[in-house]
């Protein structure tokens, strides 16, 4: 049964139901006020009302500082996952209720991210929204009429064809990262080129995992799931044994993969090489090719398992297929 009041020159309709929540709404007039409560009555009858209170009372951002705590950290992207989501949970539209976050709301948050980040990032961010409130939805029972995020259009990410890094831009950067306040960089920027590591194996890597005898290294945890034992070069393992021991038993004192990014931005802009930190394995898998390296072989040192996928990290230059050629 609904109830009418009218209070300060506005209609507030109630309604009262056993067994079910109580619902109010304020309206202007009284006419608005009774369309309202029978719509609402009607769906009550019928078994279909669809309650939105949750969705009223839990702001974006407690949903997805929630979705970090109880799904993101059993998961091996928790640290940039939790980067990510203190960046947004910054954003005024962290600040928003549930049922204020519109597909018009989310279409102005992406184009003010674009103007500071490149597509991809942009993507990666309104995919935390769009499985926060996922989880919101099917596990935890949050009534909302539709996912936002499935109105919004993707970027569309501009392929990586990859880099190759050039003897002559090597050098600078090497002797330019003595100059860091990193002291790690030259030896991550030498285990990207010569072994083809990527950046996150790198920093799990402990003193432990090296066999200083035989040159090797153990990887552990890496992106496809398994480990892998592959070569360290000779100067790599001279810039090990130039490290000091650090305390946590980790070759690299470096926890997260935005700091790496960080300092090879600074050394991007000192030496005018713009190229990404990721083209020193696309090097490492072209130069390995070039030296005569078997597929199996630089599959097994850079941790490919599609072939297709290694292809794409090999760029033979012309040049080179020349002097094969016998010019």
């Amino acid at each position: 049964m609904a109830g009418y009041r009218k209070r300060n020159g506005k209609w507030e309709v109630r309604i009262r139901r056993n067994n079910s929540k109580n619902l109010s709404k304020t309206f202007i007039n009284k006419e608005d006020a009774q369309r309202w409560a029978r719509e609402q009555e009607s769906k009550l009858d019928k078994g279909i009302f669809e309650d939105l209170t949750a969705a009223n009372n839990i702001l974006l951002k407690d949903l997805i500082n929630r979705y970090i705590k109880e799904v993101v950290i059993n998961k091996k992207s928790y640290q940039s996952e939790r980067y990510k989501a203190r960046k947004l949970c910054n954003h005024k539209i962290a600040r928003l209720k549930l049922i204020q976050v519109t597909p018009l709301v989310l279409r102005d948050y992406q184009q003010e991210l674009l103007k500071e980040l490149n597509p991809s990032t942009v993507n990666k961010y309104l995919t935390l929204v769009s499985v926060s409130i996922k989880y919101a939805r099917q596990i935890l029972g949050i009534y909302l009429p539709t996912n936002p995020c499935e109105f919004i259009k993707r970027l569309r990410e501009p392929e990586f064809k990859g880099e190759v890094i050039e003897p002559d831009e090597e050098k600078v950067l090497l002797e330019q990262a003595e100059h860091s306040k990193a002291k790690w960089l030259k030896l991550v920027i030498m285990l990207g080129l010569d072994c083809g590591i990527r950046r996150g194996e790198i920093l799990k890597i402990r003193r432990e995992d090296i066999d200083f005898k035989k040159h090797t290294v153990i990887l552990r945890e890496t992106k496809n799931g398994l480990s892998r034992r592959v070569g360290l070069s000779k100067r790599a393992m001279d810039e090990i044994n130039k490290l000091p021991i650090n305390i946590n038993g980790k070759l690299i004192n470096c926890e997260r993969g935005d700091t790496v990014d960080f300092y090879w931005q600074q050394l991007k802009k000192w030496t005018g090489i713009n190229k990404r930190f990721h083209s020193t394995r696309h090097t490492f898998a072209t130069r390995a090719s070039m030296n005569g390296w078997s597929i199996t072989e630089i599959s097994a040192q850079g941790g490919w398992k599609d072939l297709k996928v290694l292809k794409r990290y090999t760029h033979i230059s012309a040049e080179h297929l020349a002097k094969k050629l016998g010019n």
